[in-house]
């Protein structure tokens, strides 16, 4: 290629969030990859946004959800506006096109019709039923939220992205039902699609931190994945029995330290943001309606 085809690359990311860490997983695990390619025809550059950030102007011009991930993309030697991509599973696909030799592919040709549309169906349920709100409206969020959006604006969850006490019970109990049905369908072999990484894994892993933290924390659940070699861990706590098959994949996932830098990430942004009051007033909206809904699932 030439030069006047290079494409140079901005990921907007935040350090806390699961949608954009799967693109982060991703980068990490194609470095060698990205590093020859930055020298010939494409360069990404990660760019960190605050929740300020996300809220201002500017970034609404690059995506208008006001979320993250997004990447801009400006060819070289061309005076036109740089294009914009927003949604995880977009801008992993873009990458993959514009690197052809990427080491993870959605349609990966070494692997059969069957287990490319299992890793198909896990990606989809997750970004379904976990990870969107399927609506752009205000206090439309995805089921994900329930841990950790707040009932009241705070300087954390904007008015528009409050939640009431029903529709956080709903989707606890939607989370325990997505659980179960990656529990009983994936793979596992050790990996959710069979032996290798593929992008159900960078799609759930970041999601599974998450919950790692704050399922415990907010609704005093057992804990699924636990992390055996980490200091800030109990290493005699027990896992959840419903789900021993997620709690290994999870250690699995641990053995490779893009994972583990990931995890370290998203784990020191929201124990951040615990330290800073974030969790409390969902713990609080929780307990007082604790003989009202279901929220101890394992």
């Amino acid at each position: 290629m030439t030069s006047a085809r290079k494409r140079r690359c901005t990921f907007f990311d935040m350090k806390h969030s699961n949608n954009a860490a799967r693109i982060r997983l991703w980068l990490r695990l194609n470095k060698d990859v990205l590093d020859d390619a930055a020298r010939e025809h494409v360069v990404v550059e990660t760019k960190w946004l605050s929740h300020d950030d996300i809220e201002s102007d500017s970034y609404a011009s690059i995506n208008p959800l006001k979320k993250v991930p997004a990447l801009m993309v400006q060819m070289a030697a061309n005076e036109s506006e740089p294009s914009h991509l927003f949604e995880s599973s977009v801008i992993m696909g873009y990458l993959e096109d514009v690197l052809p030799t990427s080491v993870l592919k959605m349609t990966d040709a070494n692997s059969s019709a069957e287990d490319r549309a299992l890793v198909s169906l896990v990606v989809r349920c997750h970004d379904l039923y976990i990870a969107s709100p399927n609506c752009t409206e205000p206090n439309f969020s995805h089921t994900q939220g329930c841990m950790y959006l707040d009932p009241i604006p705070t300087a954390f969850t904007p008015a528009r992205r409050t939640m009431d006490i029903e529709t956080r019970a709903a989707k606890v109990a939607e989370i325990h039902k997505q659980l179960c049905w990656l529990e009983g369908n994936a793979k596992f072999g050790p990996y959710l699609g069979g032996d290798r990484l593929t992008h159900a894994d960078l799609t759930w892993f970041p999601t599974a931190v998450f919950m790692e933290l704050l399922l415990p924390l907010v609704f005093d659940w057992t804990p699924i994945f636990v992390a055996m070699d980490d200091d800030e861990e109990d290493e005699n706590v027990s896992t959840a029995k419903e789900f021993p098959r997620l709690s290994g994949w999870f250690r699995t996932c641990l053995s490779n330290p893009c994972f583990v830098e990931t995890r370290k990430e998203i784990r020191g942004a929201l124990m951040g943001q615990k330290e800073k009051g974030r969790f409390a007033a969902v713990r609080e909206d929780v307990e007082a309606h604790s003989g009202e809904y279901k929220w101890k699932y394992v």
